[in-house]
């Protein structure tokens, strides 16, 4: 089939050889400016890259938007805490009585166990004890077992695909057992896929609560329970929180009368204060540094501060762009003047001139993508991170790229600080040579 060449595509076609030539023909000049461009989008990608993987944090859950922690606001004397950890009752109680709640959940780090399989003896620090219902609030594939019935018996246990590896090698791990300190076997009931770098907290091993007898108390102030609640979809968690105060009065209230001889309101009364709070699971990573937290958190302001570096370091890099091609003004001004002689118009100088800087930043976002794919290794490993860019299973990523190459070859940043692009790049006298 024959495709006839408009003289659209005969004019795009030269603009692209012209500037070609051009590359070729000021190999320095070309180097230096596509180079230092490079540079400026790769650090800039990698800041990127690091922001969006802090905010990323948990929402690899389906069903995020829905689920929030419990935690805990007191004053008692002189003494304030925030604690990320709520009692042993408090899920019961939150699903018995709000019936907005879906479902709540917990799961508690109980120590540091020795476990071990035959010959293989590993001492372990992220092992958990977690409610069987912990799979139908937070969203963990499982490779083998069943969620719904894995953690429902005492001496059960879930581990990850890398623990079952490390302790069973190519057997097949299910109805194995392990045992915790020569004192306890746990029989493994299900496989499920490692946690995600990008979660607020990581699990090896959870064992079922129902094994321990402490996690049926109904002690409200002994804390040391990490409570997560699933509400229903697009119910306002500050209704719940509105509700709170009388989960206080009923529950909390006689353990103080009982404990310390005075009533609630007197403790109120007198300046002390004990209430719960929600907070959203995607904000815990950046936006929680209560006491007892799971891992230590990120923070919203670094997010912030490197934002603003990244674009800082783009708009230099763009400056800098700009900087060495009015350098060249004078030598394109001839160019310019010859071209307007053949017969070229303001349209036509300023698209073969757009098409030579977006042919440049297409070049220098190329070798920016290299020079990130050599230096993500270091990054990670500095950063403890396991960011990578998804080029083709994430639809952003290509058309953003694209975005950002045009954006850059067409001097929107620089233009928009006060540059007037075509009049100090190319002429020396421009209202003469681009009049019509």
């Amino acid at each position: 089939m024959h495709f006839a060449l408009t003289p659209e595509k005969i004019m795009f076609k030269n603009y692209l050889k012209i500037a070609f030539r051009n590359l070729i023909r000021h190999k320095g000049y070309s180097f230096i400016n596509i180079t230092g461009l490079a540079i400026g989008i790769a650090t800039c990608l990698l800041i990127l890259l690091y922001v969006t993987d802090e905010l990323s944090y948990d929402r690899y859950n389906e069903k995020a938007d829905q689920i929030y922690r419990v935690c805990i606001h007191g004053i008692v004397g002189t003494n304030e805490f925030n604690q990320a950890v709520t009692s042993a009752p408090m899920a019961k109680a939150l699903v018995n009585d709000y019936p907005e709640v879906i479902a709540a959940t917990r799961f508690v780090n109980l120590g540091f166990p020795v476990l071990r399989y035959k010959d293989r003896v590993f001492s372990e620090e992220r092992f958990f004890s977690a409610d069987s219902n912990i799979f139908d609030v937070f969203t963990i594939p499982f490779l083998e077992g069943d969620p719904k019935t894995a953690l429902t018996q005492p001496n059960t246990i879930v581990i990850t695909q890398s623990m079952a590896r490390k302790y069973f090698g190519d057997e097949d791990p299910m109805g194995k057992v392990l045992n915790s300190d020569n004192r306890r076997d746990y029989q493994v009931t299900g496989v499920v896929k490692n946690v995600p770098h990008n979660s607020h907290f990581h699990f090896d091993f959870l064992a079922s609560l129902s094994t321990y007898e402490n996690s049926r108390s109904d002690q409200w102030l002994n804390n040391g329970y990490y409570t997560y609640i699933l509400l229903q979809k697009d119910f306002p968690p500050e209704q719940l929180e509105e509700k709170f105060p009388q989960m206080v009065r009923k529950y909390v209230g006689p353990q103080v009368q009982q404990i310390l001889g005075v009533s609630l309101d007197q403790m109120i009364a007198s300046g002390n204060q004990y209430r719960f709070f929600l907070q959203p699971l995607t904000d815990i990573h950046l936006r929680s540094h209560l006491d007892f937290e799971i891992e230590p958190n990120g923070n919203a302001t670094y997010v912030i501060i490197f934002s603003v570096i990244a674009l800082g370091i783009l708009l230099i890099a763009c400056i800098n762009f700009m900087n060495l091609a009015t350098a060249r003004s004078a030598n394109r001004a001839r160019e310019v003047g010859i071209r307007k002689t053949l017969g070229s118009n303001r349209a036509q100088l300023v698209r073969q001139f757009l098409a030579e800087t977006i042919f440049m930043s297409f070049i220098a976002v190329f070798f920016a993508l290299i020079f990130v794919e050599l230096l993500l290794p270091a990054f990670n490993q500095i950063a403890d991170k396991q960011v990578t860019i998804h080029y083709f299973t994430n639809i952003y990523v290509l058309p953003a790229l694209i975005g950002l190459a045009v954006l850059v070859g067409s001097d929107f940043p620089v233009h928009h600080l006060g540059y007037s692009y075509y009049r100090h790049f190319y002429c020396l006298q421009p209202d003469a040579i681009y009049s019509e």
